[in-house]
Parts: structure tokens; C-alpha cells; sequence
């Protein structure tokens, strides 16, 4: 490394310390946290499977997904912890606690063809 960046690197890690405490102190991190989950669930599901069960909000730990069918909804189920694992894995710490299956209701899965359409 340059000089520069190692004088930079301590100053980088000590904006980030204090941005973590402005945040808590201000009760947004946990948000900031469910929002790191709901971007990171297409990455750790891998593409298919996010198109069958799209992430659609965090409530209180538990990550809720809308599942095309009951057919989907079947075979998460048996892979939900694994799922649950690696997503706390890609997050760095415990954010969720739970994975909650949903019906896709049918305006979702029409609406989704008219976007990717254009």
C-alpha cells in the first residue's frame, strides 16, 4: 500500500464505527440490516430459484417471500434452514430468525411479465 492509503485506511474504519452508532443511535440500523437482506436474497438463492420466491419485506427478523406455487412453497420448505444459514452467513450476523412462505398472488406474476417486457 501507498502512504496515502495507509493513512486513509484507520480514518475509513473510524467513519464507519461512527456511522454504525449514528445509526443505532438514531434506530435505523436494524432497517438498514432487513434491507441488506432483501438485496442479498437473490444473490445467496441464486437467480431461479429468486424467480420462484421473490423477496418482498423483513418483519421483525422473519424474511418474507412470495412463492409462485405450493409446489415451490414445498421444496423451500425443506431447504429453509440451509437457506436461513447461508443468508445470515452472506449478511455477516444473525439478522433473520425465520423464512415466511407466501402465496404470489396473480397481479404479482402478470405484473412481473409486463415489466421484464418493457
Amino acid at each position: 500500500m501507498s502512504e496515502i492509503d495507509d493513512r486513509l485506511e484507520p480514518n475509513a474504519e473510524a467513519v464507519g464505527a461512527l456511522l454504525k452508532t449514528v445509526l443505532a443511535d438514531l434506530g435505523v440500523d436494524d432497517k438498514l440490516l432487513e434491507c441488506r437482506a432483501l438485496l442479498a436474497w437473490e444473490e445467496v438463492a441464486g437467480e431461479h430459484l429468486a424467480e420462484q420466491a421473490q423477496a418482498i419485506g423483513v418483519h421483525r427478523g422473519r424474511l418474507q417471500l412470495a412463492v409462485s406455487s405450493a409446489v415451490w412453497r414445498t421444496h423451500l420448505s425443506f431447504s429453509k434452514q440451509q437457506l436461513l444459514d447461508r443468508m445470515n452467513q452472506r449478511l455477516g450476523e444473525r439478522v433473520l430468525k425465520d423464512l415466511v412462505f407466501v402465496s404470489r398472488r396473480p397481479a404479482d406474476s402478470s405484473r412481473r411479465k409486463t415489466v421484464e417486457r418493457g
